[in-house]
């Protein structure tokens, strides 16, 4: 099959698998559930096939007639898009698994069916029109996802914002198509095709091309979390039921990026871009990370935390496309684009597992201080819990410690010796501090919400009657299989960034060195990144180090963890050691004290940030009230969500005031209208005696 039979095939399930539904609803609603059911297994498949096709290079783009005068659509795949198709099946795979028997089964099948279309559609959207197409029907797919199991005025209110920005952007993609096609030859026939826009791109200066790439940013950037667009994820994921966020954090997020990438691919905006990107990722992750750790809502922790990995990997991009442009044959590039996927893969599963998990915590709480001992009742919901929430904290030889140890190599190696070369790198070093900063806050939020989450006492009484009694084995199954994309990033890296590299030279590097060694295999293999006088931790019969970034191996994630692992051991030995000697005081986790849980350590979780909320009080503007509960008495902080309240109420403001203006127009008021008109008539006589001569 070609990409245009694909393509027919992802239309005709999105709109005869509802029609066929509602028509089977007049039968019972239990056939209608298990057809929905039904559809949404040979959906996955289906990508599960698309991509198996994709990798092995039989798919050939196609193309999809339309009636006159309307041009046919060309259909073909995007860059990467055999490995986002595996993944989206897995991960809808795991969603089918998870509510088999969820209570609103039926209308999150209602809403799966028709999402697992449109990424069929948008992977196979790498060819022109049919671009904003795809980008049409996920960003209804997924106002649909959200909408389609609650009513509630947060839901409606999260979902208007999230269709709005999401039709906005596809605004700013159809006016970006408009300022390519407009330097379309003369005489030549129209064509929309990629290749037809890059010579008609080429004819654009560069200034041109990076304008047009800041409009398909923004169109992308909605979906693609990226700041200051990302205000939807926020208001959105929060609400959305746990496998449906999971979806919109780890799939659509990256389905954006991919998007994004085909048209940088055809613009060639040049080093002003990667500058963009840098600074932009930088900014967002830092934003995100300071209000990750301060939030209380257990989704909402999650939502920002989203918006940081993708800060990272936004400036990563920005790594790789300046890199490229200044210095082709350095190495850096190639490291900050393998950074960029591996964080994009280890987040899809981990992030996708951790929002499911909320759907067994929503009955109890929905803040983390009103939660506690889940531990304890679902061991096996905190095993899964623990492997998500260490893969996006860094845990070595998990995927998110393989991201952030190649971005951080990609910002430390230098580019050259030249002074512009210099300079760059200094961009890189100075935003890197942010990063790491960003990192470490990113750090701090995964413990705080899985040790007030998963452990210390139960927070409220009678807690366990409100929760599921057990986890069904489908479940566990579920999850299992969206921690595939954890494995693949982490331990699996000497298979994954060797296929990586090849993926990305067909279209993006320009570099084929190595960035990968078995160091222990074959350590004469790992590069010599960075020369400099004393090692820190020498690499058996490498010329680089451990803990400096000369070389990255498969094997030091496992020599950390080794470490790691190590060092608790000799902590363990010596408490072991003086306590049976002198009486060593144990401090319950995540009480808040050494006391039983009672009223005054219920707010703990609000105290472990609040050296955070004073050290940067300055930029969450804190708002301080004094509250009593249950006998105890305590300063709540609310925190000032900037972006919100001073970036986008101002713009709100400002087009309510213009909208009130244009309505009095039709007030009927004669002297009005004389004063518009009076007013227009010496604008335009200004307009006609002034000329630039005078």
């Amino acid at each position: 099959m070609n990409a245009g039979l694909w393509a027919e095939c992802w239309i005709g399930v999105a709109l005869a698998g509802p029609l066929v539904a509602g028509v089977l609803g007049w039968v019972g609603s239990r056939a209608q559930r298990e057809f929905l059911r039904g559809v949404l297994v040979l959906g996955t498949l289906a990508l599960f096939w698309m991509g198996g096709q994709i990798l092995s290079g039989h798919m050939v783009a196609g193309a999809l007639p339309l009636p006159a005068p309307f041009p046919r659509l060309v259909f073909a795949p995007l860059p990467l898009a055999g490995l986002w198709s595996s993944l989206s099946g897995l991960l809808l795979l795991a969603t089918g698994l998870l509510i088999w028997r969820h209570e609103r089964a039926a209308n999150l099948l209602w809403a799966l069916v028709p999402m697992a279309a449109s990424i069929g559609l948008f992977l196979l959207a790498g060819d022109g029109l049919t671009l904003l197409l795809g980008l049409e029907a996920v960003s209804l797919t997924s106002y649909l996802g959200l909408i389609s199991s609650r009513r509630s005025r947060k839901i409606w209110n999260a979902g208007w914002v999230l269709l709005i920005l999401s039709e906005m952007g596809g605004l700013l993609l159809i006016l970006a198509i408009g300022l390519i096609v407009i330097h379309h030859g003369p005489g030549l026939p129209w064509n929309d095709s990629f290749p037809a826009l890059a010579r008609d791109a080429a004819r654009i200066s560069l200034g041109g091309r990076l304008v047009i790439m800041i409009l398909v940013l923004l169109a992308f950037g909605v979906k693609a979390g990226l700041f200051p667009v990302m205000i939807w994820m926020p208001l959105a994921e929060p609400e959305a039921p746990g496998p449906i966020a999971g979806i919109f954090s780890g799939i659509f997020t990256a389905l954006a990026i991919l998007g994004m990438m085909a048209v940088e691919r055809v613009v060639l905006p040049g080093m002003a871009w990667g500058v963009v990107l840098f600074v932009l990722g930088t900014v967002g992750a830092v934003i995100a990370a300071l209000y990750s750790v301060v939030s209380r809502h257990v989704k909402q922790i999650l939502a920002y935390s989203t918006l940081e990995i993708l800060g990272l990997v936004f400036a990563a991009l920005g790594i790789w496309a300046m890199a490229a442009h200044v210095a082709p044959l350095s190495l850096v590039s190639t490291l900050a684009w393998d950074a960029a996927m591996i964080l994009l893969i280890m987040h899809a599963g981990s992030k996708f597992v951790l929002f499911a998990l909320t759907e067994h915590t929503e009955s109890l709480a929905r803040t983390v201080d009103g939660l506690g001992g889940l531990a304890r009742r679902f061991p096996s919901l905190s095993v899964v819990a623990a492997v998500g929430v260490a893969t996006l904290a860094a845990i070595p030889p998990l995927g998110g410690f393989v991201g952030e140890w190649l971005l951080l190599e990609a910002i430390l190696k230098p580019l050259g010796t030249t002074e512009s070369l210099r300079n760059v790198h200094l961009l890189f070093v100075f935003g890197g501090i942010f990063l790491a900063m960003a990192t470490a806050l990113g750090v701090a939020t995964y413990i705080r919400w899985f040790g007030y989450v998963f452990l210390g006492p139960e927070r409220r009484p009678n807690s366990a009657a409100q929760l599921p009694q057990s986890i069904g084995r489908h479940q566990i199954a579920g999850y299992a299989l969206a921690l595939l994309p954890v494995l693949l990033a982490g331990p699996g890296v000497p298979w994954l960034i060797p296929w990586l590299n090849v993926q990305g030279q067909r279209d993006f590097l320009n570099n084929a060195q190595k960035v990968i060694a078995p160091l222990f295999v074959h350590p004469q293999a790992v590069p010599l990144f960075v020369h400099i006088g004393g090692t820190l931790v020498k690499a058996p019969g490498a010329p680089g180090t451990i803990f400096y970034p000369q070389g990255f191996s498969v094997g030091d994630p496992y020599v950390l963890l080794g470490m790691g692992l190590a060092l608790a051991l000799a902590v363990a030995l010596v408490r072991a050691f003086w306590r049976r000697g002198a009486a060593v005081r144990y401090v319950r986790p995540w009480t808040g004290g050494t006391r039983e849980y009672s009223p005054l350590t219920s707010f703990s979780a609000e105290g472990f940030v609040h050296p955070l909320r004073l050290a940067f009080h300055a930029f969450y503007g804190l708002q301080r009230e004094r509250w009593s509960r249950s006998g105890v008495r305590f300063y709540r902080h609310t925190i000032i969500y900037r972006l919100e309240q001073q970036g986008y109420l101002p713009v709100l403001r400002a087009g309510q005031w213009v909208a009130e203006k244009i309505r009095k127009t039709q007030s009927g008021s004669t002297p009005l209208y004389l004063a518009y008109l009076m007013g227009a008539t010496v604008l335009a006589l200004a307009l006609a005696l002034w000329h630039p001569g005078a």
